[in-house]
């Protein structure tokens, strides 16, 4: 080849522990050695921060500035997480550019080579461990005109981090302008390896697991290059290593002189074990303004020798009491990470977890850490993946899902695991809310750290609380039960509903927040004022997420109408149309209430609520299939019927409709039926009547030998359906890509 390779090494952005993070600093100390090796003209391109730009042009990516493209194109396949999306960059560029040489690196790649090279996959190489030497060969074989395809190269992992040429930051010279407004911290490496073998680790998919490190000369050039190209002042660093700092005196020597080098920013952070550091560590991380993440997993000791945490258990939880006191003396701010629902994980080792995080976080004396709570997921790699056979036998551990990767809803089916035979997986979400959820609570008002950075620190507090709330909590919820759906496990997931005290609580919470727009609404012009308080919270209260479709369980909270079937003619209505048309009706204790239109029967709940024990409920669907869908539901609820019928006559109601108090239409008429003059006089009809495209509600008194009529809002219902309409299949949604969380990112272990 006459011109140098041309190779573009590609960060897609990732939502494992390095994102939001500026430098992708293995890309660069990638670009440099390889260059310095092979004289290949090297670009490094991240897309997350090419956002920045404007809308991203991946075909221009790809063209490069010089616009033909380019020999070799290389993605950072970091996390388990970022695999479709590398899989379906590859496969554009494979399209635009068939000749290049398409390469996989990173955590996934080395986990699972297959998934990378086999036959029709767009990637021509994959890469296992650390990519420096390997990508050499890669490109050697191009400029010496022999590309290698279908290749599996490494491990090969550099012994010596010195051999290593200095980053050469200039590779990112393209984002400095825009790095601080798009990203929360910068990122450097100063080791690699680890060589505990803690069973959720993905680290030993690197295969490579001593730990190397830089020289402190090195290291601290490192730092001060970084400085020197990004201006740090106003930024946190995130050391990326897996593990910082494992040889004291290496540890020691490197703290010393980062403290002596005084770079000015606002905090670094990094990862280290507990069980590796003493009071004279703390004061030296002081001096270099430094926080530390720790990897504690769990309060419980003998969950802990189940997760594979080396060393003295019982004392190992004992010196994290001690560092939490060193750290609150010489004001060392710091996180613990803990997981909840690792394989092997029952009720019991929840709560002892439990108690002694409470100890340490809640200490009266204040406390300068935080804590971040994560639900155990099953990442490729790791030693839990190698061995699940055995944690299966052992445990009774249930994983759903166990490539997940190739599914669209990752985040999601990354945790969808059973921990053990006496913990599901809903039940470990609501001991993790019930005990874990009151502790990151109170943190933020013990949080006594009062140094450099203490914003930073404040907001990953707040953001853990976020992780708790209800509307998080649903969406995994509302995930769960979907995935019942999608794989045809719908009676078991109905039955989970209905017992599912967690979904009850949450939703329930989440339905709170519409009672001001809803009273405002339903006590508007014709509203029985007496009545309007009782409706509402009888509307807030019904448990409406058992009466949608398992894949709709999120909508149920919102304030707009839930699809039932695939006809869109038939729903569960939004929450102020039940609060207006009860309130119109006056419904009150002891009536005799008929619910026209019922489908599942959520208005049939409310209405259940708001007449009583003495009073009595009549739901009619011309749907049976709707109708025996909400059956179950009322089957511990005595003043409800809910049947199959035509709604229109009277002769299907199953009740006699001179006892018939109030009747509600949740469909609308052109007019009110004749044959509804067999209802008792007095009694009270509210329906939206009009032709299909609009109507109004209005409220209809039986008189005499007829109505007398109100007219109120202007409103839009389902038209009326016949009972040779209903034979439509329920929708079948397939499962899509999950909404992607955002998260302060403080990574306290490796993904």
């Amino acid at each position: 080849m006459s011109r140098p390779v041309r190779v573009l090494l590609l960060w897609p952005g990732t939502d494992g522990a390095a994102a939001g993070n500026f430098g992708v600093p293995q890309l660069v100390l990638l670009a440099t050695y390889a260059r310095s090796r092979t004289g290949a003209k090297i670009d490094i391109r991240d897309i997350e921060t090419e956002r920045a730009f404007g809308p991203v042009s991946l075909p221009s990516l790809l063209a490069g500035d010089h616009g033909d493209g380019y020999d070799v194109i290389a993605l950072g396949v970091y996390s388990s997480f970022d695999y479709l999306k590398c899989v379906a960059i590859a496969e554009a560029a494979r399209a635009l550019y068939p000749n290049a040489v398409i390469v996989a690196g990173g955590y996934h790649a080395s986990a699972r080579p297959g998934d990378i090279v086999y036959d029709g996959s767009p990637f021509d190489v994959c890469i296992v461990g650390e990519g420096e030497k390997p990508m050499v060969r890669v490109i050697e074989s191009v400029s010496g005109g022999a590309p290698l395809r279908g290749e599996i190269l490494g491990p090969d992992p550099v012994d010596v981090l010195d051999d290593l040429p200095p980053s050469d930051w200039s590779f990112l010279a393209r984002y400095r302008s825009i790095a601080r407004r798009v990203n929360s911290q910068a990122q450097v490496y100063f080791s690699r390896g680890c060589p505990f073998d803690c069973a959720f680790c993905m680290e030993r998919a690197k295969r490579e697991v001593s730990w190397r490190a830089l020289s402190i000369e090195r290291a601290v050039e490192e730092i001060r290059s970084l400085h020197a190209f990004l201006d740090l002042r106003t930024w946190t660093v995130y050391v990326a290593d897996a593990l910082f700092g494992m040889k004291v005196s290496w540890r020691r020597k490197f703290l010393e002189a980062l403290a002596r080098e005084n770079i000015p920013v606002e905090k670094f952070w990094l990862l280290i074990r507990v069980d590796l550091i003493d009071e004279v560590d703390l004061e030296l991380f002081h001096a270099a303004n430094c926080g530390l993440g720790f990897g504690l997993e769990s309060g419980d000791p003998a969950h802990l020798a189940t997760i594979r945490k080396a060393g003295r258990l019982d004392e190992y939880l004992d010196r994290m009491r001690k560092i939490s006191v060193w750290a609150r003396e010489h004001q060392v701010p710091w996180g613990a990470n803990v997981i909840v629902g690792h394989p092997g994980e029952t009720p019991s080792s929840i709560a002892r977890s439990a108690a002694y995080l409470r100890e340490l976080f809640l200490d009266p004396k204040g406390v300068t850490g935080f804590l971040s709570v994560d639900p155990f997921r099953l990442y490729p790699g790791s030693p839990i993946d190698s061995e699940r056979s055995q944690w299966e036998a052992r445990f009774g551990c249930v994983f759903h899902r166990p490539d997940w990767w190739h599914d669209g809803d990752q985040e999601f089916l990354a945790e969808w695991v059973d921990p053990s035979r006496e913990l599901t997986y809903l039940e470990r979400m609501r001991l993790q809310h019930e005990h874990f959820g009151p502790i990151v609570s109170e943190i933020e008002k013990n949080f006594v750290y009062n140094g450099p950075a203490r914003d930073y620190f404040v907001r990953a507090i707040r953001d853990q609380v976020r992780q708790d709330n209800a509307s998080t909590r649903l969406h995994y919820l509302d995930r769960y039960y979907a995935w019942h759906r999608y794989l045809g496990r719908s009676t078991r997931g109905d039955a989970h509903r209905r017992s599912d005290a967690l979904l009850t609580k949450t939703s329930r919470e989440i339905r709170e927040r519409h009672r001001s727009s809803l009273l405002r609404y339903a006590g508007t012009e014709g509203a029985r004022s007496d009545v309007v308080d009782g409706v509402v919270s009888a509307v807030l209260d019904a448990p409406r997420e058992l009466f949608v479709p398992l894949d709709r369980v999120a909508e149920s909270v919102r304030d707009e109408p839930v699809p039932l079937d695939a006809s869109g003619d038939s729903t569960v209505s939004a929450f102020h149309a039940y609060a207006r048309m009860f309130s119109l009706l006056g419904v009150r204790r002891g009536d005799r209430v008929l619910d026209l239109g019922a489908g599942t029967g959520f208005g049939c709940s409310v209405l259940s609520s708001l007449v009583g024990e003495a009073g009595a409920v009549f739901g009619v669907e011309v749907d049976p299939a709707l109708a025996a869908r909400g059956a179950p539901i009322f089957s511990k609820t005595p003043n409800v019927q809910l049947r199959s019928g035509d709604a229109t006559d009277p002769s299907q109601w199953g009740v006699d409709p001179s006892t018939i108090d109030k009747v509600s239409v949740g469909f609308a008429l052109e007019e009110i039926p004749p044959s509804w003059t067999a209802l008792r006089e007095g009694a009270v009809i509210v329906a939206p009547v009009g032709p299909r495209e609009g109507q109004r509600l209005v409220r209809v008194t039986r008189v005499g030998d007829g109505f007398s009529r109100e007219i109120f809002d202007a409103v839009v219902f389902v038209r009326r359906r016949s009972s040779d309409e209903v034979a439509v299949p329920a929708p079948r949604r397939e499962p899509v890509a999950a909404q992607e969380t955002r998260r302060v990112h403080l990574p306290l272990a490796k993904d």
